[in-house]
């Protein structure tokens, strides 16, 4: 597995990333060791913004992409230990679908510890339909438009490019725009 470390705006020492790099592999190492090494990647991103610190870890396996993102006010370290929690529950959640999906059982080694996971269902129940006129719109009138309705993201034809996009609330208060490849 390869690790590629980003850090933005955050004093990271290189002592520091050496240590992240050798706690990353040591976790994730197990879940990847019959793939070749180049061929996975993790990649992690740590910032700071306002003396808050937040890690960010993306990997794609099997063909999902397993993403997980924390933030912590002491370290670096504490941020990127959560999302490493997060990410190492992804990935034994996507394992043990893939497996019954394949009506297979998954064996761990006896070193390994149980980690617990919540049952995911089958089918996800959809309890509510909404339809709504979709009129092209520029970005900032979609944003107006989600904060109107007091929504976190909001669906919208873009005025400029004509794509499907949604805009949304980041947990920062800042705003995010997705965009619909063609």
């Amino acid at each position: 597995m390869l690790v590629k470390l980003n850090t933005k705006d955050a004093n990271v020492t290189e002592r520091s990333e050496k240590n992240m790099e050798k706690k990353l592999l040591a976790r994730f190492n197990r879940y990847f060791k019959d793939e070749p090494e180049e061929k996975t990647t993790l990649w992690v991103k740590i910032s700071e913004k306002k003396y808050i610190t937040k890690a960010e870890l993306t990997i794609s396996y099997q063909g999902y992409l397993l993403r997980s993102e924390t933030t912590d006010n002491k370290s670096a370290m504490a941020a990127l230990d959560k999302a490493i929690d997060i990410l190492e529950r992804q990935i034994v959640k996507c394992k043990t679908k893939l497996a019954r999906g394949r009506h297979q059982t998954i064996t761990q080694d006896a070193a390994e510890p149980a980690i617990e996971v919540e049952e995911e269902p089958d089918n996800y129940p959809i309890v509510r339909v909404k339809t709504y006129e979709m009129k092209p719109l520029t970005v900032q009138d979609a944003i107006l438009n989600m904060n109107m309705v007091g929504h976190s993201f909001y669906m919208f034809k873009n005025r400029e490019n004509g794509k499907i996009c949604t805009v949304y609330k980041r947990n920062d208060g800042d705003y995010g725009l997705i965009e619909a490849e063609d």
